[in-house]
């Protein structure tokens, strides 16, 4: 990791991680409220563990991402591919703008991911130092 102030870059993706993070949350928290009337009580269960269990390696990730681990953009950048290809039939139905917010949250986090200023903050060796 540079010494110095963190690039925006690096601010944005790893709160927009927050931002699904939160959202992933949400989701795990709905999931034990309807956990009563679930016709499969079992796969409910499920379904909210590996949800949990996603938003806690989001976390871990964005937080190693902050602390300059280059390994933690794989997974994140891995994750908002995921996140708009499990949306996009969303936008055929009512739920579209809910698709949009999580489209929009997404490409920017992967943007942000991208960008040669993180991958200088984080090391990595094909990455050219910025000229000053």
């Amino acid at each position: 990791m540079t010494s110095g102030k963190r690039p925006t870059a690096l601010v944005v993706a790893v709160e927009a991680v927050a931002v699904e993070v939160v959202a992933l949350a949400a989701v795990v928290v709905f999931y034990g409220i309807e956990l009563t009337r679930a016709e499969d009580p079992t796969g409910a269960v499920a379904t909210a563990v590996l949800l949990a269990a996603l938003a806690v390696g989001l976390a871990l990730c964005a937080r190693a991402l902050l602390a300059g681990r280059r390994w933690a953009r794989a997974p994140l950048l891995t994750w908002q591919l995921f996140q708009v290809v499990l949306t996009a039939p969303l936008f055929l139905r009512p739920q579209w703008p809910v698709a949009a917010v999580f489209v929009l949250v997404a490409v920017a986090a992967g943007v942000c991911l991208a960008s040669r200023p993180l991958s200088v903050w984080v090391g990595d060796d094909d990455a050219e130092p910025p000229v000053h």
